[in-house]
């Protein structure tokens, strides 16, 4: 059990400890979470898209003004990341594929990460760093957590003698080497809980959670998943629906195709359209001011009640009886637009504030709770 705030900091005086530095990272099937704590101990949150460019897609600017991107050169070839990434028309995805974490994009992803991470944080060369990570639960104690292992050390998964590798990775015209340490794989879910149960110096701050039953319904960006953590031990009760918010950018972009024939819109600039429109509840996706806007508000309501619909099966026929859950959190980026029909059929639901990051807060608090009690 994790240390309470009330009980005296571990401390290893004179004992280099085994990792000092935590980055919680979750490379989604959408958007990349970082988190983690500077060097000053400010609090460190970074969300872009879970997609990349090369950078010679990103195209030259005729004035002063340059996207807010970075270059990055791995391996010879230049690839672009940055806040305004998704302005840039044709993505390099690091999901959608069965074995993601094998492909070239998630490793290319995953050292443009590091990278940035480690930019920001000021990581030192002799720094000791955890990098804690998740997967869904339908992936616990398979193959794909050494997968993702692999990918973040640089090891060969296929070789059990390959050795983790230095990381070269050039920054706008910066070189950096880097390396991890180690990483831990964590079951989303319980990654989520996690994040409620412990503070940010890895210590208990709500105690409950030890004797509660939690649901969490999770809405992803190509799955729904339903787990129960109980007394911070994940069940084996983990059900799956492939449906997700993606579900819902493919039916609108199919609108915009039959109205503009021929015109591509990303996940990120329909994003940018529901986050313009959530006040009034209207959504006009407009790609100029030479052609008429796009209403696509009739399709985004009637995609999410039909997945909605389904979730609702999904939960009924998995949780018959939830008399005996003490919290039900509903998680993942679009969790908002799901809770009317979700409460349909169960009351109480949570939806935590950080419900796009919940996972990845759940890594980073742990990543802090282990190193503690490693020192000891």
């Amino acid at each position: 059990m994790a240390t309470t705030k009330n009980d005296t900091k571990r401390s290893s005086k004179g004992v280099r400890p085994k990792y000092n530095r935590v980055i919680g990272i979750d490379i989604g099937n959408g958007l990349l979470n970082i988190r983690s704590v500077t060097n000053e101990g400010r609090d460190y949150s970074l969300t872009l898209p879970s997609a990349f460019a090369f950078y010679k897609d990103v195209g030259a600017a005729v004035s002063s003004k340059e996207l807010d991107v970075s270059k990055f050169e791995i391996e010879g070839s230049e690839y672009a990341w940055g806040e305004e990434i998704k302005k840039i028309s044709k993505l390099q995805y690091s999901y959608g594929h069965e074995n993601r974490y094998r492909t070239d994009a998630y490793s290319v992803m995953v050292k443009i990460a590091l990278a940035r991470a480690y930019m920001d944080l000021g990581v030192k060369q002799n720094d000791k760093v955890l990098i804690v990570t998740g997967v869904p639960s339908g992936e616990t104690g398979t193959m794909r957590e050494q997968e993702i292992e692999a990918a973040f050390l640089g090891t060969n998964v296929d070789d059990p003698e390959s050795k983790p590798v230095i990381h070269d990775v050039v920054v706008d015209g910066n070189q950096m080497y880097f390396k991890v340490d180690a990483v831990k794989v964590l079951p989303q879910a319980l990654s989520t809980v996690l994040g409620r149960y412990l503070d940010l110096e890895g210590m208990v701050e709500d105690d409950d959670y030890e004797e509660m039953k939690v649901a969490v319904i999770d809405i992803g960006g190509g799955t729904t998943d339903l787990d129960i953590v109980d007394n911070l031990r994940r069940l084996n009760e983990y059900q799956s629906i492939p449906r997700g918010f993606r579900d819902v950018y493919n039916a609108i972009r199919e609108q915009i195709t039959n109205d503009l024939p021929g015109h591509q819109v990303s996940d990120y600039k329909l994003l940018d359209v529901l986050e313009e429109g959530k006040e009034q509840k209207e959504y006009i996706y407009r790609p100029s001011k030479r052609v008429d806007g796009v209403n696509f508000t009739n399709t985004f309501n009637r995609t999410v009640r039909e997945i909605s619909m389904e979730i609702q099966e999904l939960v009924t026929s998995t949780w018959k009886d939830h008399s005996d859950i003490d919290e039900v959190l509903l998680v993942g980026g679009g969790a908002h637009h799901f809770e009317q029909h979700i409460t349909r059929i169960i009351t109480g639901i949570t939806i935590p504030d950080n419900n796009g990051s919940s996972n990845v807060e759940g890594y980073y608090r742990y990543g802090i709770y282990k190193i503690s009690e490693d020192d000891e």
